[in-house]
């Protein structure tokens, strides 16, 4: 306002002026609720996006970027924790040069890119499409990524969504700008529509999408329906969707579609109510996104899931089958003694001491079915060393042709020169028997047995899964009736078995299972039926050098000569009784214990035994413990440690140990090889 004054300066009136600004309110307006549905779609999409700082050297070449801005989806496309605020070197300093050069050059031209290439750094493929934002001086580059890994088809640049646009506010025209070509480029399906399903934006994905599903080409303007009018069937299926979005749900769910006689992709679908600036619902929009990939990972995930509880259920089983074995042994133990004492004094008449032999026998093969099932429970204690695989493969041809029967031919393939293997070779010898009698059962009318073993070099992808490095593969295969899936699927575990009752005890498979992990090894089995067989048998190669066969230590009979006397520790009585049978009739003066606790007390009042035979795990304390004790008073103590199984913990590596059940010449030959007591 300004005041109109007369030709003396009198205020005669009031000059009032105005502007019509009612445009621009609504061009400010628009603008923000623009923006904002551009933000609520950006943040949603499931295209990654960042914005880069481009770091120059003073040469001005690019080194380096950092990274200023992430979306949601930018962590799960690239793989990258944490990055926002750090470099691209620092996270990832393998990253390579043609990246930097790329955004670089955008930073200097302002000309956006858009291509598709490789991160080996990253072991992925990208669809990129990258601009300058801001002002030069800023060196900032926004980037829409997509890990096309899996797929790697290109996706064309989508640009129609601008022509629905209407005005553009020349303040926020540059952010605009960015979020509008996020939605046009990226590989989600958007689109919006009113309550008379008349379309207000589509992308270009979606409007292809739709294209190559119905065969008509969608744009801003049309009705949906209306392009369907000759497809009913179609138009059923897209109102199921539209109209509970336009009824304000939020609606989510995956569904396939496409020809039936084509691939029918999965795709996952989202509507939720549009709403203007004042909350009313205008009409809805619509995200949809490939989700093929991660149904198949999902997938995956739960294959690997259940092959994680058969994985437990078998340590279960296991544990309890090494718990039964181990009391088991403690039972053999005593009687396996008894026996052979009566057996090696000649007590009895000739039928008799066949009886006792019998028995013997018979608890013989209890003793190895105990050692297949510690085998399984991977508790069996093992003695590996580097192992000669020809010879030992050389070795036991015999016996497995014997085994196997006439009827069966034994080939024996093995590459010249093989490196020796790291493996204990009793325990290798029971599996190869093991699989040769498993091959014989599977072959009742006679075939081929083949047994090769040669180098394999494992590496990333590899069939065995074993970690990188060098192996012998050992394998056996036959000519036999083969497996089907279900019966390959559980040949591993322990008890199961097909050749009927009385006839195995279900123990040869999972008990190389067992010794292969137990080697650091691994174990494979291919079958069909009516084509045979093939198990094979990855062994770490030795390091070791091959020493000479160990040779046992053999004690003459009825020995009288007193060789000092024995303090002799276990809880169970019945096996302390055998033991120090045994051990007085290799010519100790024994002296019993019940418990650890008791035996360093006998120690501490005054006794002073020549050797300590100690069982390892009794109740308190354990019989390692008990062995670190009496060393700590007598450094040159010796000590032999008695197991049912190989229980390492607490045992110090120098301590011999003798495994449960044995016989009287095993003891002696254990004792003979401890180094001499002294005080």
């Amino acid at each position: 306002m300004e005041p109109i004054r007369d030709d003396d300066g009198v205020v005669t009136g009031v000059f009032v002026g105005g502007y019509e600004t009612t445009e621009l309110y609504r061009g400010n307006e628009a603008l923000r609720q623009s923006e904002e549905r551009y933000r609520t779609l950006f943040e949603n999409i499931d295209a990654a996006f960042c914005v880069v700082e481009v770091i120059f050297d003073d040469a001005g070449r690019p080194v380096d970027h950092r990274f200023v801005e992430t979306n949601p989806a930018f962590e799960r496309q690239s793989g990258l924790e944490d990055a926002l605020g750090r470099t691209a070197r620092e996270i990832l300093p393998e990253h390579e040069q043609h990246w930097f050069d790329i955004y670089g050059e955008i930073v200097r031209t302002g000309n956006s890119a858009r291509f598709e290439s490789s991160s080996e750094a990253l072991g992925r493929w990208f669809e990129v499409h990258a601009l300058r934002v801001g002002t030069p001086e800023q060196r900032r580059v926004a980037i829409l990524f997509n890990d096309i890994t899996e797929r790697k088809r290109s996706e064309a640049a989508l640009r129609e969504l601008n022509a629905t646009l209407e005005q553009r506010v020349a303040d926020g025209l540059a952010e605009r700008n960015v979020l509008a070509t996020l939605v046009e480029i990226t590989d989600v399906f958007v689109m919006a529509r009113d309550f008379d399903y008349k379309i207000l934006a589509i992308n270009k994905s979606n409007a292809d999408e739709f294209e190559r599903i119905y065969g008509v080409r969608p744009r801003a303007g049309d009705n949906l329906l209306g392009l369907l009018a000759d497809q009913p069937e179609h138009q059923a299926q897209v109102r199921a969707g539209w109209d509970r979005g336009l009824a304000g749900e939020e609606v989510s769910f995956v569904e396939d579609f496409g020809d039936p006689g084509r691939t029918r992709p999965y795709y996952e679908v989202k509507f939720r109510p549009l709403k203007n600036e004042v909350g009313e619902r205008i009409g809805a929009y619509q995200f949809v996104a490939d989700v093929t990939q991660r149904l198949r990972e999902q997938a995956q995930l739960v294959e690997a899931q259940e092959a994680l509880r058969q994985s437990q259920k078998m340590e279960a089983m296991g544990q309890l089958t090494g718990g039964v074995a181990h009391d088991f042994n403690n039972l053999l133990t005593p009687i396996m003694g008894s026996l052979d004492m009566l057996l090696r004094r000649g007590l009895g008449n000739e039928r008799e001491r066949r009886l006792i032999d019998g028995a013997l026998q018979s608890a013989e093969r209890a003793k190895t079915l105990v050692q297949r099932l510690l085998a399984f429970a991977r508790r069996q204690p093992l003695q590996p060393v580097a192992v000669n695989l020809e010879g030992l493969l050389n070795g036991i041809t015999g016996m497995i042709d014997s085994t196997v029967g006439p009827q069966i031919s034994v080939q024996l393939k093995l590459e010249p020169h093989l490196p020796p293997v790291r493996a204990d070779a009793n325990q290798l010898e029971m599996a190869v028997l093991n699989l040769a009698v498993n091959a014989r059962d599977a072959m009742p009318g006679g075939g081929v047995l083949t047994i090769d073993a040669a180098r394999e070099s494992v590496r990333i992808g590899h069939r065995s899964k074993l970690r990188q490095g060098h192996y012998v593969r050992l394998s056996v295969s036959d000519t036999g009736i083969g497996m089907d899936e279900a019966t390959l699927a559980r040949a591993v575990e322990p008890f199961f078995s097909t050749k009927g009752i009385g006839r195995g005890t279900g123990l040869g498979l999972s008990m190389v299972h067992g010794l292969a992990l137990q080697l650091d090894g691994e174990l494979a089995i291919a079958s069909e039926p009516g084509k045979g067989t093939l198990v094979e048998f990855w062994l770490p190669i030795s390091s070791d050098a091959m020493g000479d066969d160990e040779k046992p230590v053999a004690r003459t009979g009825g020995l009288k000569r007193r060789l000092g006397t024995a303090l002799l520790v276990d809880d169970e009585e019945l096996v302390r009784m055998s033991t120090a049978d045994m051990l007085m009739d290799i010519g100790y003066e024994v002296v019993e214990a019940s418990s650890a606790e008791q035996a360093l007390m006998m120690v501490d009042d005054g006794l002073t035994p020549d050797i300590v035979v100690t069982d390892h795990l009794m109740p308190g304390m354990t019989g390692g413990e008990l062995a670190s004790a009496l060393r700590a008073r007598r450094p040159a103590l010796a000590v032999l440690i008695v197991s049912g199984y190989a229980e390492s913990e607490g045992i110090a590596p120098d301590l011999p140990r003798l495994t449960k059940p044995f016989r009287n010449a095993e003891l002696a030959t254990s004792l003979a090889a401890l180094s001499p007591a002294a005080d």
